[in-house]
């Protein structure tokens, strides 16, 4: 490991611990009369199987050079742990707090919606770290390039159907459910987008326009969907069934697209 690795571990580490850090401090103060203990196990469990997902493609998918190295496993988990604050703290920014809906209020409706999130978003780190690379960046900026469109489209989604209102003001459990497999869809797509081997910048952003070309077009699918039935509501049923359809739809795409 190189002296610019090790600045990205250990700011990575540094920054992801200390944020962290504060949000669990934070979450433990929650007062008990809200009974967060329930979504708070939930959320552990999205966060450690959000890690797990990464943890697991380091070692089955990654370069040779690291899976064999535990030091590269360590730097890339604690790449993941940042990233995970990242878009935490975006999802904050744009409407839907993981403290403040999914740990203060009695919301599962956020606890479904910040799952997503973290699941998403692991996904999308665990497919820059899938396939060969000579150095940090080759796998730095396809993670930056999909996380930030993972983001992108969570915004846009949300500017056009105000979900993130409905999730964290009228608490409706199936426009959670539908955001969390969305979102899932989101980051199964964006992954397999930016996962393979490192040619040149130009083949990464012309294989990322190829294979994640989906996102887009469940974009608007997505927009059309929340608008058909947000206002009269929906049940929880109907939303694992159009939750379950984003998701399938996403491997379908994903498998037939093979091994990176």
């Amino acid at each position: 490991m190189d002296g610019g690795e090790a600045v990205v571990g250990l700011f990575s580490a540094a920054v992801g611990l200390t944020y962290w850090f504060l949000w669990v401090a934070a979450a433990g103060e929650t007062t008990l009369l809200v009974r967060p203990g329930l979504r708070l196990a939930v959320l552990a469990l999205a966060f450690l199987g959000a890690i797990a997902i990464v943890w697991a493609t380091l070692l089955i998918a990654a370069d040779p050079a690291v899976r064999d190295n535990s030091w590269y496993i360590v730097l890339f988990l604690v790449v993941a742990w940042l990233s995970l604050a990242v878009v935490t703290a975006a999802g904050a920014i744009l409407g839907l707090s993981a403290l403040d809906d999914a740990v203060r209020k009695p919301n599962p409706a956020a606890v479904c919606g910040i799952a997503g999130l973290w699941l998403g978003t692991a996904l999308c780190v665990a497919g820059a770290n899938v396939g060969r690379g000579d150095t940090i960046g080759t796998t730095l900026g396809p993670l930056a390039m999909a996380v930030g469109a993972f983001l992108v489209l969570w915004g846009i989604l949300n500017a056009a159907t105000g979900i993130l209102t409905s999730v964290t003001s009228d608490r409706d459990v199936g426009a959670g459910i539908g955001l969390f497999g969305l979102s899932l869809a989101w980051g199964l797509i964006l992954g397999r987008a930016v996962a393979g081997d490192w040619e040149s910048t130009a083949r990464t952003l012309e294989d990322f326009g190829h294979d994640g070309w989906p996102v887009v077009a469940l974009l608007p699918i997505a927009i059309l969907v929340e608008r058909i039935l947000r206002p009269a509501g929906s049940s929880i049923g109907t939303a694992v069934l159009v939750a379950g359809a984003y998701v399938a739809a996403a491997a379908g795409w994903v498998i037939w697209l093979g091994r990176p």
